[in-house]
Order: structure tokens, then sequence, then C-alpha cells
């Protein structure tokens, strides 16, 4: 399609968030561009734009994944979105040649932006039916730098949807396309941008290229496997004590919180190591606001331990705040310092390391450790269910003890 073909849809006069619905009907609803994360380097996007007077939205699509955030006018054709819970934003503007805008990552500092571009898509963009559910075994880098993942693909025709599974959680849903022996596979969903590119080659796929946004960029290969599997998620950090597990926290109002709080005393507690900036945290944040209208207060105690980018404390609260709002969060979220892993280790002195946010400790009714779960696969993968099964028999287990 050509974007002259299309011109006489865009008609602006002054805010086109205060224009009559008449002329809001005449843009397109469906777009598709590219975030441009290197001079060689596009990363394929898809949103949807509705419009109309007070009610406009901004929605992300990654294959079945749909996230939707308000739309803000600015000075005449110009538009904002506040891609909450994260702290990233889109400043764009639209006109008769497209969308032109720009992505900022402000978890990265104020400085971390990527160009995008958008042109209408005109068919409806709706799930592919899928043929085919794939299974391989993903290698990461190389040497001492390398590390495994499990690609979960469904192929219908050139279309491609799945995830990425690794041992500190997944890559979301992913969506992409394959074209001859080419194949892609992209999420951007406001915190992360991803990139896979790849070869196929037989039942392996070579000369994989993985780009997270404009900053890194890693090699990949993968070869197909039914069987393969990661390390149990409760095999990868452990506690090194036997007596009550130890914490030191900073409330919101700025008062110290340990394991001493008088909140803890005869309850199962959840513990979450995560941070503002993390899709995996969010996802974890989900399940434990279930867990939290499930089980009352004196059966179940959970709380969060944020580890923030932003070095400044003042920063980082408001920051706690922000993502406590804007996630709706039923239970209390804390402050634990910097995301330096040393540093958590400083505030969970009984945990032998940390290698992944979020981390999720479960403790009995005396404080002690009954699990630590690292890292998060989530809805968009295969073990999600028996997780949330999983956690949910060991915490009944512990509230009949």
């Amino acid at each position: 399609m050509v974007l002259k073909q299309l011109s006489f849809l865009f008609l602006f006069v002054g805010g086109l968030l205060a224009c009559n619905s008449n002329k809001s009907e005449k843009i397109p609803n469906f777009w598709e561009g590219s975030l441009k994360l290197s001079a060689d380097v596009n990363l394929p996007i898809r949103f949807e734009l509705k419009f109309s007077n007070g009610d406009s939205s901004f929605t992300l699509i990654n294959g079945p994944e749909r996230l939707v955030y308000p739309i803000k006018n600015g000075n005449n054709d110009d538009f904002y979105v506040r891609l909450e819970p994260y702290n990233s934003e889109l400043n764009f503007s639209i006109s008769q040649n497209g969308i032109k805008g720009i992505w900022t990552n402000l978890a990265k500092g104020p400085d971390y932006k990527i160009e995008f571009w958008a042109s209408p898509f005109l068919e409806k963009i709706a799930p592919k039916k899928e043929l085919e559910k794939l299974k391989y075994q993903i290698q990461f880098g190389k040497g001492e730098d390398a590390y495994p993942a499990v690609l979960l693909l469904n192929k219908g025709n050139s279309e491609l949807s799945g995830t990425i599974k690794t041992e500190t959680g997944d890559y979301r849903y992913l969506w992409g396309k394959q074209q001859g022996d080419s194949m892609w596979l992209a999420c951007f969903d406001g915190a992360h941008a991803f990139l896979f590119n790849a070869n196929q080659k037989g039942d392996s796929l070579i000369n994989g290229v993985f780009y997270s946004g404009n900053h890194y960029q890693d090699i990949w290969n993968a070869k197909l496997n039914e069987n393969c599997e990661l390390t149990d998620p409760t095999k990868l950090t452990k506690a090194i004590t036997d007596s009550n597990f130890r914490f030191s926290l900073i409330g919101q109002s700025g008062s110290p919180i340990d394991q001493n709080n008088p909140s803890f005393n005869g309850k199962v507690t959840c513990v979450q190591i995560m941070g503002t900036y993390c899709p995996n945290c969010k996802d974890e944040t989900e399940f434990l606001k279930e867990l939290r209208t499930k089980y009352p207060e004196n059966e179940l105690q959970i709380i969060a331990a944020a580890f923030e980018y932003e070095k400044d404390t003042a920063k980082a609260m408001a920051r706690i705040k922000q993502y406590s709002n804007s996630m709706e969060m039923n239970y209390p979220i804390y402050y634990g310092g910097s995301t330096d892993k040393k540093k958590v280790t400083e505030v969970f002195p009984d945990l032998d390391k940390v290698i992944s946010y979020p981390t999720l400790i479960i403790l009995d009714k005396s404080g002690k450790v009954q699990q630590v779960h690292t890292g998060f696969n989530g809805p968009a993968t295969d073990e999600y269910l028996n997780f949330k099964k999983n956690t949910l028999e060991l915490i009944d287990s512990l509230i009949i003890i």
C-alpha cells in the first residue's frame, strides 16, 4: 500500500481529540511500522488507534496480547501516550505521510530514545489459526556468556507467534513472519523492544541475532527438541539459613520494616523481589494480586521489594508509588535499593544469590523459607498454569499446618 492513496483520510484542524466524530472516523484504526533500532535494523510494530471525545486510546498488539493506553493530545497534530506501568512514553504526530514519533524509555534515562514510524494497515488484525506447534532448544551467546532458552513457536502459513522462555523469565508475547528460510519474531510492550532474526536450515535455526532496544544484541541458534527443559526455577537460588528469613526495607512513608514487624507474625508470607521496569515482574504482580483476593490477611501476607534504576531515593520512592497506583496493587510495595544484585543480597542476606527480577520467596508461619522461585515464565508460556497450581497447593499446605 502507498500512503499517498490514503492522504484523503487525514483531515486535521487544531487538536484532533477535540474534533467531531465525523473527522475522527477518518483516521485509520490499524497501523504497522517500525522502531528504528539502528541504521540497518528495524523492529516491526503493530498498534491500533481509536479517537473519540474524551476517551481516545493507543493499543499495542503483540500476537494475542493487547496493551491499551490513553492518548493525550498536545499541539495540533501531536500526541502523547504514557506507557504505564512502565516508566516510558510515546510522542508522535500524524500527517498525510503517516505517523512519526519517539519512544523514550525513562527507566533507562531521559536520553534513551528510539524513533518510530507507521503507516495504515487496512486489514483488521485477527489471531491466525495455529496450524503447527514447535519447540526449539536455544543457546544464546557463546562461551562463558552462553545461556539456555526454549522457543515455543506457533506457525500458521507465514505468520508466527509464541514466546521464548529463559531461566530468568520469558520474553513475553512474540509475533512475526517467515519468508523462505528467513524469519523474525518481535515484541514491543512499552518496557522492552525485542527483535529475534534467524534463518531456518532443516530442523535448526541458525545465524540468529537478538536485539534488545538500541543498546544490546546477542547471537543465538536453536534446534528442534520436543523434550528440552530448563532448570527447575525453585532450584536456582537457595536460602542459606534454617532460621527466620531476614530482610530490611523502606516503606513509602520512609519508615523501615523488617522480618520482626508484627504484621508477619504467624502468617504465611510471600516476598516478591521486583522492579517497576520489569515486564515479568508485572506478570507476577498480576498473579500475586489474585492471591491477595483469595486469602485473608490473617492467613497470608504479601509484600514487594522494589530495586530501581533510579539512584535518588526520593525519585525511586515516587516511581514506586506511581507503579503501585497504576497497577492497582492490593499489597504493599517497599523500596529495597538499586538494581545491583549485590545490593539485593545485602537487603536479603539469607539468599545465596539473586539472578533474576522477579524472585519470589515463600515463608511459613514461623518465618522460615519454604521455597525460592527464580524468574517468572508468565501467561505467554506453557508452564504458567502449572506454576499457579503448584504455588496455590504450597500456600494451602502451609496455612493448614
